[in-house]
C-alpha cells in the first residue's frame, strides 16, 4: 500500500453518465479523423493529377513537339483548335482552391502541397493519439466483468459491468470507425445463417491469411498515400527541370541552373520528413487502438461463451431434477 499512497484509480469517479461521455468523445475523435483523411486524400489525388497532365500527358508531349511557326494559326480550323488547346493546356496547369479563393501552379505543388499536408498530417497525429488515448482508456476502465447477475463490485478493482454494456461499447466503437476492425475477413455478409466472415476468417489456412494482408494494406494505405504522392510530384518536378519547357523561347531547358530548384527542393525536405513521421506515428497509434479494441472484443466473446456453457449447465441440471 505504501507504493499507492496518493493515487486515484480512474473508476473512482465513474458513472454511467461518464461512461456515455467517453464514447461520445471516442466517437467524435473517430469522426474527425475520418475527416482528415479524406482531405488529405483527396489533396493528394489533386496533386497527383494536375502533376500528371503538367508533365506525363498527352498535351504535354504534343505541344511541346509542335512546331512554332504552327503557334500562329488562327484561320483555319486546326489553326483556332490549336490556340484553344494551347489555352486549355496553360490553365491546366493551375489549380483553383475555391475554399480558400487562390489559384496555385502545378510548379509549386511539391512545395505547397507538402506543407498542406504536413499541416494536416500535425492535426492528424493529435486526433489519432486522442482517439487511441479516449479508446484504450475507456475499454481498460469497463474489462471488468460482472461476477453475477447482482450489481456488486469486486474490492480494489471498481464496479463491474454486465456483457450488455460491455457488448454496447464494443460495438458503438467498432461501428464507428474505418480503419479499425476486429474482423479482417474482407467477405461480405450476405446470410442470416450461423456462418459469417468472423467464423472463416479464423479457420486460418491460405485464403485467410491473404484475407488479412490484404485488409492490413487497405488499412495502412490512406496513412502512407500523402507521403507516397508527395515523393512522386516531387520527382516528376525534379524531372520537368531537364526537359523544354513550352513556356520559353525556343522551349529551352531549366535545368540545375534555375533560381527555384534548389530552394524548392530544400523547402520540400524540410516539410517532407515531418510529414513521414508524422503519417507514421498517426498509423501506429491507429494500429494500437484497433489491437486493444480486438482484445476487448476477444475477451467479451469468452466471457459471453462462458455464461452461456454456465446457463446450459443449469438449464440440464434444472431439467434433470424437474425429472427426478
Amino acid at each position: 500500500m505504501k507504493g499507492r499512497i496518493g493515487h486515484l484509480d480512474d473508476w473512482v469517479a465513474e458513472t454511467p453518465e461518464s461512461i456515455a461521455a467517453r464514447l461520445e468523445s471516442a466517437r467524435s475523435a473517430q469522426g474527425q479523423a475520418r475527416r482528415t483523411m479524406g482531405i488529405m486524400s483527396i489533396i493528394s489525388m489533386m496533386m497527383l493529377i494536375a502533376s500528371y497532365n503538367a508533365y506525363l500527358s498527352y498535351d504535354t508531349t504534343w505541344i511541346l513537339d509542335l512546331p512554332q511557326d504552327e503557334l500562329a494559326g488562327g484561320t483555319t480550323v486546326a489553326g483556332v483548335l490549336t490556340d484553344q488547346a494551347l489555352k486549355d493546356w496553360a490553365a491546366s496547369r493551375s489549380v483553383q482552391v475555391p475554399l480558400l479563393g487562390i489559384r496555385t501552379s502545378v510548379d509549386d505543388a511539391p512545395v505547397l502541397g507538402t506543407g498542406t499536408l504536413l499541416v494536416l498530417a500535425f492535426w492528424l497525429v493529435l486526433l489519432t493519439r486522442r482517439e487511441n488515448h479516449t479508446v484504450g482508456l475507456l475499454l481498460r476502465d469497463t474489462d471488468t466483468e460482472q461476477p453475477g447477475d447482482d450489481d456488486s463490485e469486486s474490492p480494489g478493482r471498481g464496479p463491474s459491468y454486465s456483457s450488455g454494456q460491455r457488448w454496447l461499447i464494443f460495438h458503438t466503437i467498432a461501428s464507428n470507425s474505418v480503419f479499425i476492425t476486429c474482423d479482417r475477413s474482407l467477405a461480405p455478409v450476405q446470410s442470416l445463417g450461423p456462418k459469417c466472415p468472423a467464423s472463416t476468417s479464423a479457420n486460418g489456412g491460405f485464403k485467410a491469411w491473404m484475407s488479412e494482408q490484404t485488409f492490413a494494406f487497405l488499412s495502412r494505405f490512406f496513412f502512407d498515400f500523402p507521403v507516397i504522392v508527395s515523393s512522386i510530384v516531387f520527382v516528376l518536378d525534379r524531372w520537368s527541370y531537364f526537359e523544354p519547357d513550352a513556356f520559353t523561347v525556343g522551349a529551352q531547358t531549366p535545368g540545375v541552373g534555375s533560381a527555384f530548384f534548389w530552394f524548392s527542393m530544400v523547402v520540400f525536405f524540410v516539410c517532407w520528413i515531418p510529414l513521414v513521421m508524422c503519417c507514421r506515428r498517426s498509423r501506429l497509434y491507429s494500429e494500437a487502438t484497433g489491437r486493444v479494441l480486438k482484445e476487448y472484443g476477444t475477451r467479451l466473446r469468452a466471457d459471453l461463451l462462458r455464461h452461456q456453457s454456465i446457463a446450459s449447465q443449469r438449464f440440464t441440471q434444472s431439467a434433470v431434477s424437474r425429472i427426478s
